[in-house]
């Protein structure tokens, strides 16, 4: 194994599992803010060291741009520095503001990216690493949402029970923000879930913990992007499934995910149903043939799935409100509150970005514009306003401080993980389609040091060796 290899594994693993359990633990107050800064700053400890390996071993350069994400990836990082050298506010948009994504954290990202793309860690050992971090957090959400203030997270008094109520904002897990911690889960999840259908099938099945727990941590923080996420994902993987083995697997893990996803919202009879599905799945999986070609099946679940739930939301009357505000969207009916106030956010920041649509105002500077606050009732009954410092979209979020030429190359390194889902083989897939996961919560999601660095680390290891695009469609999948 090269040193540049080794290297790569080692930074990955230390992502997988130190920074994302970092934490200035027990912070007397003003833990979220403390969380923040000290999550950028680890960041920054761990990678800088890592880009400097560079000159102790030369990268394999051979075929580099024949990824297409390697060049958007260098695109993107020079739209961005223009963008920061024109900025009005140029310390800040090289040093970072309320959301510390300056030029220099965005430059941090994207070279991690492309190093970590031009090396071949071993991803068994990274897999066995990350699951474990992701348990760990896991089981520290867990501890949140049960009452305890296990890390000094919240103000003094406080808990999670006070979200939004108490405080604004929601504070959970080892990530600080209830949002980022849903956005390492969703990425996780989504790997997990995964790897469960089209990963090695004697040493897979440890990865049911993780998955179960990452999404009762989501269900009881009633996110609704990865609730999104996740099941567009998984209507992607059902067309994947080619033979009998990876369709029990589906249906195994898909049963087991929306149990937990949704178990706040399920009837016991219904819970029920779907863990005995998920049980039955799992036998036919071990003793049944797995290797009986089932696409036809696939296709047919995968066009009659989202029709049935199509129909579910437009009949819906209960209290939910994403699904009721999903069937209103539907009709057509949009208001400035739906989303929690995101299409409020959403309109004031195209405003703002047609002021500067091709160089934006500089990274991380959307808090320096005087965009008109968001102000709801809260659940106690007392209005809340808040300043708009970020998009609540992180394509949005480059198109105002970066410009539309960055925005682009955004969308198309999320493009390219949707692309590299359909045309990978099995490992790479995996990743493709966490990165893809990650990607579509992020529609709606913050970027921030925190959860960013998951999806590139992601995006990296589903490069093919030589970073190319499959010239011909992969071979059908078998089981072995």
């Amino acid at each position: 194994m090269r040193l540049g290899d080794r290297t790569a594994e080692g930074y990955v693993l230390l992502l997988g599992t130190v920074f994302l359990l970092a934490s200035p633990y027990f912070a007397p107050e003003g833990g979220y803010t403390r969380m923040t800064g000290f999550k950028a700053a680890a960041y920054a400890v761990l990678t800088l060291p890592y880009l400097l390996t560079v000159f102790l071993e030369r990268p394999r350069l051979r075929g580099f741009f024949r990824a297409p994400e390697r060049s958007l990836c260098l695109l993107w990082l020079l739209f961005c520095l223009v963008s920061a050298l024109f900025s009005p506010w140029r310390r800040t948009a090289f040093l970072g503001g309320s959301r510390r994504e300056g030029f220099l954290q965005l430059a941090l990202y994207g070279l991690s990216f492309l190093l970590l793309s031009l090396r071949r860690p071993r991803r068994r050992r990274l897999l066995l690493g990350f699951a474990a971090g992701v348990l760990l957090t896991e089981l520290v959400s867990l501890l949140q949402l049960g009452g305890l203030n296990v890390l000094g997270l919240y103000p003094p008094g406080m808990g999670w029970a006070d979200a939004n109520l108490r405080y604004p904002g929601a504070y959970l897990g080892t990530l600080g923000n209830a949002g980022q911690t849903g956005a390492v889960l969703t990425a996780s999840s989504a790997l997990f879930f995964l790897l469960l259908l089209w990963g090695e099938e004697e040493k897979r099945w440890f990865l049911l913990l993780p998955l179960f727990l990452g999404g009762w941590v989501l269900g009881e923080a009633e996110l609704t992007a990865p609730l999104f996420a996740l099941g567009l994902l998984m209507l992607m993987a059902l067309f994947r499934c080619a033979v009998l083995g990876e369709l029990s697997a589906w249906v195994c893990a898909s049963a087991l995910l929306a149990v937990s996803l949704l178990h706040r919202f399920l009837s016991p009879p219904a819970g029920l149903l779907l863990s005995a599905l998920s049980l039955g799945a799992w036998l036919l999986l071990r003793l049944g043939p797995g290797k009986r070609r089932v696409r036809p099946l696939s296709v047919c679940l995968g066009v009659l799935l989202p029709l049935l739930l199509l129909l579910f939301v437009l009949t819906y009357e209960d209290w939910y409100t994403p699904l009721l505000e999903a069937r209103r969207l539907l009709r057509g009916e949009i208001t400035s509150e739906m989303g929690s106030g995101r299409v409020y956010i959403w309109r004031q920041v195209l405003t703002a970005a047609k002021e500067r649509l091709f160089l934006g105002a500089g990274p991380d500077t959307l808090s320096l514009r005087g965009l008109p606050p968001y102000s709801y009732v809260s659940e106690a009954g007392r209005e809340v306003t808040l300043s708009i410092d970020a998009a609540h979209s992180e394509l949005l979020q480059t198109l105002v401080c970066c410009g539309l030429p960055a925005a682009l190359c955004h969308l198309g390194l999320f493009l390219c993980a949707a692309l590299r889902f359909f045309t990978e083989s099995k490992g790479r897939r995996a990743c493709a389609g966490a990165a893809l996961a990650y990607a579509l919560q992020a529609l709606s999601g913050i970027s921030m040091c925190a959860s960013a660095p998951v999806f590139w680390v992601l995006l990296a290891l589903s490069l093919p060796e030589g970073g190319d695009l499959p010239v011909q469609a992969p071979e059908p999948d078998r089981q072995k």
